[in-house]
């Protein structure tokens, strides 16, 4: 017995050992932003994160024990002794692979996403993730999975070897007086009562609250908190989870309503009006949906040298948006924010749930009930997280990918270069212009994605090119437009799907990670304009519908900017919280902690606005 009760106590402390190892090559691998904090709190990450680590080494450890059980009642010689052990080792190889698996794979995705793995990654293909990877660091997370399971199995094995003996023990000292079938019931209860252990264990402690990811939270600084997160528990607590869509319950329906509803309305009511910024109320309408230029990155320059100087050119003969917010990280969440006007949600993306986000209004399905022909453009596969289906749902024509035509030229991981793609987009919308009705053509670009290969070669930072490849392109897109007959008849509006943390290494929640640029350049244009009030990605259908004289009724979540009473304020969620923002002032809700990240002047009504948001989002989701 003692032998068994040495073999469950040693598998328990090697996955938690492991789980420590991985939690310091965490910390090496995001040493700048470790560097933000103190060895003091740094030390008590890692010691909040024994919280996770011990409940998720104790469900790993439930097999372990239910074999140990079994294994008191078995009569094998040593021959069957060591196929048991053998197949205990199997049971650990499987399973540290797949840990090792997923912790490589939060290493990686956390640069992106700031925040640690979980079930959201299952909507995306192997295919579409590995897009992102490059090979230098597709090699290294091999090596890492690969010499994380061998030192793993190498230590599982041992312990299985020394300890695990599915066969009756000869009678110690302390059991000489007893029968063998006295021992065996002994043993069984003993190893009952670590079961017991076990679910106290698994469970979190004896108090209400079960085993959750809050557990881990301590600090106000989110880093912090992210870093003492298991990510093994994060993606199977979220995946056996689901999406709970009665999570964000602040209010009763009827006041979030009525808070959400007042929010929204501004200070104009019924007697506001909508200034027009366009010539016409039919204009051919371009939209290109930039790869993750944040203002983090238009605004950027490198010895000099802007990475963006088309889109900064573009805003002084424009309509610019000077503080314009994303309300995601993701481009499956920025897609619907811009062509349904509805926001992201914190801990999951409404593509997942494709019967509801096909129900979603849509610009183009707007456009295309007042005879516009309506299109979308990507260099790479439609198909990825559902969108080909989302898009044909509202409104789309149709769908020119690379399964439908050959762009040619360079190709990256994700699919054609943006070159190939503008120059195919230009010809062919001037071609559809032609016929004489009004188009919408949508582009979304990749090569401003990771792994940041372009045919390009202006500056030395490897991001920086990619983005700078992208913004030439499209100033070229722009200019070819400008040689059409059509130019005083079209509108083109150029937005990021969603903003980005370099170069500056912002947070996830931050107003900076989620600023984004926003500008409207055509012949259609009457002015130009400087706009300075703030304002949110999902705010541009109704603006853009407004300016055509088309109803946006239908978009509960998107403002008329161009009206007199419109609510100034921009709006976005990031993992499990929110961020709003006007002119006073930002802030951070972090609901996994039920904490304010950040307030500025103590503002309860922005924290009020942002809470009946994220309600009344849902309450839409679950009516859909």
């Amino acid at each position: 017995m003692l032998k068994r009760l040495k073999y469950l106590t040693a598998v328990f402390a090697i996955t938690v050992l492991l789980f420590q190892i991985n939690r310091l090559v965490f910390l090496a691998y995001n040493h700048e932003l470790a560097a933000d904090c103190s060895g003091g709190e740094l030390c008590m990450a890692i010691l909040h994160g024994f919280k996770l680590d011990i409940i998720t080494a104790g469900y790993l450890t439930v097999l372990p024990l239910i074999a140990t059980i079994v294994s008191i009642w078995l009569r094998v010689g040593e021959r069957g002794t060591r196929i048991w052990q053998r197949m205990m080792t199997y049971y650990y190889a499987i399973m540290v692979a797949l840990v090792a698996l997923i912790e490589t794979a939060d290493i990686g995705m956390f640069v992106e996403w700031q925040t640690r793995i979980d079930a959201q990654v299952t909507i995306y293909s192997p295919k579409e993730m590995m897009a992102s990877v490059s090979l230098s660091n597709g090699i290294a997370a091999l090596l890492y999975v690969a010499a994380t399971t061998a030192v793993g199995v190498l230590l599982y094995r041992w312990v299985t070897r020394r300890w695990f003996e599915p066969k009756f023990e000869p009678k110690n000292r302390l059991f000489r007086s007893l029968k063998e079938r006295q021992v065996r019931i002994l043993s069984t209860c003993a190893m009952v009562l670590v079961a017991g252990v076990l679910f106290v264990v698994v469970r979190g402690g004896f108090t209400t609250a079960t085993a959750n990811i809050s557990k881990a939270y301590f600090s106000p600084k989110m880093f912090l908190n992210q870093v003492a997160i298991n990510p093994v528990f994060s993606f199977f607590s979220t995946l056996l989870k689901g999406d709970d869509f009665n999570e964000y319950n602040f209010y009763s329906d009827d006041e979030a309503i009525a808070i959400f509803a007042e929010a929204m309305r501004g200070e104009g009511g019924d007697d506001a009006i909508s200034k027009r910024w366009l010539t016409t109320e039919r204009p051919n309408v371009v939209m290109i949906i930039v790869e993750g230029m944040g203002r983090s990155i238009s605004d950027a320059t490198e010895d000099g040298k802007a990475v963006a100087p088309n889109i900064n050119r573009l805003r002084s003969e424009g309509i610019w948006f000077e503080h314009f917010y994303a309300s995601s990280f993701r481009t499956d969440r920025g897609t619907l924010a811009i062509l349904s006007g509805f926001p992201s949600q914190p801990k999951m993306t409404l593509m997942s749930h494709i019967n509801k986000a096909t129900k979603l209004p849509g610009i183009a399905d707007a456009l295309r009930k007042e005879g516009y022909q309506t299109r979308f453009i990507y260099g790479g596969d439609a198909n990825f997280a559902n969108t080909r289906a989302y898009l044909y749902s509202t409104g789309f024509n149709e769908v020119a990918d690379e399964r439908e035509v050959n762009y040619g030229g360079h190709r990256s991981k994700w699919g054609s270069a943006d070159d190939a793609v503008l120059n195919w987009a230009s010809d062919a919308i001037i071609e559809r212009m032609d016929g004489g009705k009004p188009t919408f053509d949508v582009i979304l670009t990749l090569s401003s994605h990771e792994p940041f290969e372009v045919p390009y070669n202006r500056l030395k930072d490897e991001q920086f090119n990619a983005y700078a490849f992208t913004d030439e392109e499209i100033g070229s897109f722009v200019e070819r437009m400008r040689e059409s007959e059509h130019w005083d008849n079209t509108l083109i509006v150029i937005i990021p799907d969603h903003g980005c943390p370099y170069p500056n290494a912002s947070t996830y929640s931050s107003a900076e990670r989620h600023q984004i640029p926003m500008v409207w350049v055509g012949g259609a244009i009457k002015e130009p304009l400087n706009l300075e009030d703030h304002a949110s990605q999902t705010d541009l259908a109704a603006t853009l519908l407004s300016q055509l004289g088309i109803d946006h009724s239908d978009f509960i979540f998107s403002r008329d900017l161009a009206s007199t009473a419109y609510s100034r304020f921009g709006y976005w969620t990031f993992n499990n919280g929110f961020g709003i923002i006007d002119s006073r002032g930002t802030t951070l809700y972090d609901h996994t902690g039920g904490m304010l990240m950040r307030n500025d002047d103590n503002d309860t009504l922005r924290l009020r606005n942002g809470k009946a948001m994220l309600q009344r989002t849902f309450m839409e989701i679950k009516a859909l």
